[in-house]
């Protein structure tokens, strides 16, 4: 009989499965009213840097007979463990079988994580399809960024929460304590009359890929779910302190919800419309209050573009003053040039350097067409300033393949990285455009393999000899699973759940991820990757059931104006 306590020390990192961190909860949940297990289908690291995670795991426990635990993917040694002594996979706090939960919620982040859920959900011993499932069954639940292309999942989950969550799964909650005891079919059902709950199994896929209700009561579009008192929206002040280094060991404090910027390519922006921030004085409480309940030594100010907050500069001045004797970094994700006062880098050096991060994402004269009106220019003044009061390092973000990417691009792009060279040390980042649901961009096409090698090569070897520039890239492939997913309709669920039976998992990790696995399931499910990676003119009927943004009209015409205005800028400059 499998014993938790006995097998513990043959884990390789056993820490990640004990739970009693500082500040989690410790539900009664034998004698709840309802059980939720709240999971992120990664490894527990990943997992509980998941600020959704944390939010909606502070809200349950804060419901009236309500007890939520979580779970996170085990690694391998624990699941060969789990299959060989035949036991159900269990929540982190009492160390219970997900399947005696009534909901089991996923928060998915990204479509690299898919066979992750597969397996969780073999592992708990609850059937992967959910018209398999029966009254003894939990209540599959799902949300997160992967809300807004949630299809290639249909077979596997029961609900989605489309949009952001704080307010509906309280809905979710008190609706479903009315409900429980009925027919699990009519549940299910019953809770689609929530705002933003989508149920895959009550709608049908025509042949041009648009989804129909099949059945009364359910609407024809799911609406996403806005938080609109940003300003007054839960934040969990008692951060749980995990018990090992996790992937962001810090207080991540957001500041902002939506983007101030209109970037082409960037489905953040579109989808986590409107723009609404948190005050000044709100986020310097909840940050003083966090760290009083943690004693962490960095606060991130987390945000799309937290340096567009009308008020960033009194953020950061307020934190530094009042944590600076605790040694506290302030530190931002990631930084627009174009927003960015050097004051703020020097303030919060005053601390602690944490390092300076821009996303410039390609060369100047294609930049200013995708939203990203940044000069070349300002970024070496920045980077001269950056030397000059002490800073070691800059590190900047592109990306390979945006339409209208020419040799021109290129060329700005080395002339850029080399200049910068000549004042900083920078690294660089490279990924592979993705062209993402309800973006203007998600009609394009994925770049090719040969011309990602090429541009790839090309700057390898141009930058080889220079010891200030270094150079990662994404791996292509990995991005290519990633569109194709996100770009995906229904038929794809059959190819996940084959990769998955083949040995897929922990694909978001390059020592996990196999791209032959898809291969071969693509071709035994007789499906063509070019089909989900190519131009695609009629693609938005795969997601035209949810309004996550724009109206497709609109997306269409900003789609429309980049290439008029590229065209006629490319001229005149010719």
């Amino acid at each position: 009989m499998f014993n938790f306590d006995k097998i513990i020390r043959n884990i390789q990192k056993p820490i990640t499965y004990l739970g009693g961190e500082i500040n989690c909860f410790h539900p009664d949940t034998e004698n709840s009213e309802i059980k939720f297990a709240l999971g992120y289908p990664d490894l527990y690291e990943v997992g509980m840097s998941n600020l959704g995670v944390r939010i909606l795991y502070h809200i349950l426990n804060n419901l009236d007979g309500v007890a939520c635990e979580r779970f996170f993917a085990p690694g391998y040694d624990l699941e060969n463990i789990l299959r060989k002594t035949d036991t159900p996979f269990f929540t982190l706090e009492s160390r219970r079988p997900l399947k005696e939960f009534d909901i089991i919620g996923f928060s998915i982040s990204s479509e690299l994580n898919y066979t992750n859920l597969i397996n969780l959900l073999s592992l708990s011993k609850i059937p992967l399809h959910s018209v398999e499932r029966d009254e003894s069954d939990p209540i599959i639940l799902a949300g997160g960024n992967c809300s807004f292309h949630p299809e290639p999942l249909s077979d596997f989950i029961d609900l989605w929460i489309v949009g952001e969550a704080e307010e509906a799964i309280v809905e979710l909650i008190e609706a479903y304590r009315n409900l429980k005891g009925l027919k699990r079919f009519d549940v299910i059902k019953s809770l689609t009359e929530i705002k933003g709950v989508y149920a895959p199994m009550f709608y049908s896929a025509m042949a041009d890929e648009t989804l129909i209700p099949i059945t009364n009561r359910v609407p024809d579009v799911i609406q996403r779910r806005v938080i609109i008192d940003f300003e007054n929206s839960i934040f969990p002040t008692r951060w749980i302190v995990p018990s090992c280094d996790i992937i962001h060991d810090r207080i991540s404090l957001e500041i902002m919800r939506g983007c101030p910027q209109n970037c082409l390519f960037c489905q953040g922006g579109f989808c986590w419309r409107p723009v609404r921030k948190k005050s000044s004085k709100k986020v310097i409480e909840l940050g003083l209050e966090t760290y009083r309940n943690t004693g962490y030594e960095e606060i991130s100010l987390l945000s799309f573009s937290s340096a567009d907050h009308p008020e960033i500069e009194k953020i950061v001045g307020g934190l530094v003053e009042k944590t600076s004797d605790f040694n506290v970094a302030i530190s931002f994700p990631s930084l627009r040039i174009d927003s960015f006062s050097f004051y703020l880098a020097n303030k919060i050096s005053q601390v602690r350097r944490t390092g300076l991060t821009f996303a410039p994402e390609t060369g100047q004269s294609l930049r200013k067409h995708i939203g990203k009106n940044i000069l070349d220019e300002k970024l070496l003044v920045l980077a001269e300033e950056a030397k000059k009061s002490g800073w070691r390092q800059m590190k900047l973000y592109f990306m390979i393949g945006l339409p209208c990417e020419t040799e021109r691009t290129i060329v700005e792009i080395e002339e850029l990285i080399d200049k910068i060279s000549r004042i900083i040390s920078v690294k660089c980042s490279f990924n592979t455009f993705i062209p993402k649901p309800h973006t203007p961009f998600q009609w394009e096409k994925f770049p090719e393999f040969e011309y990602y090698s090429q541009i790839k090569n090309r700057l390898k070897k141009r930058f080889s000899r220079n010891r200030f520039v270094h150079i990662k890239f994404h791996p292509y492939e990995m991005s290519k699973i990633e569109c194709f997913l996100s770009r995906g309709n229904r038929k794809l669920g059959s190819v996940i759940e084959d990769v998955w039976k083949s040995g897929g998992k922990m694909e978001n990790w390059s020592e996990g991820f196999v791209f032959d696995r898809w291969a071969v399931s693509m071709g035994k499910n007789q499906l063509d990757f070019l089909d989900y990676l190519g131009e695609l003119p009629s693609i938005c009927n795969r997601w035209k059931h949810i309004l996550a943004s724009l109206q497709f009209e609109k997306l269409e015409k900003m789609k429309k104006d980049f290439y008029e205005n590229f065209r006629r800028d490319t001229l005149i400059s010719d």
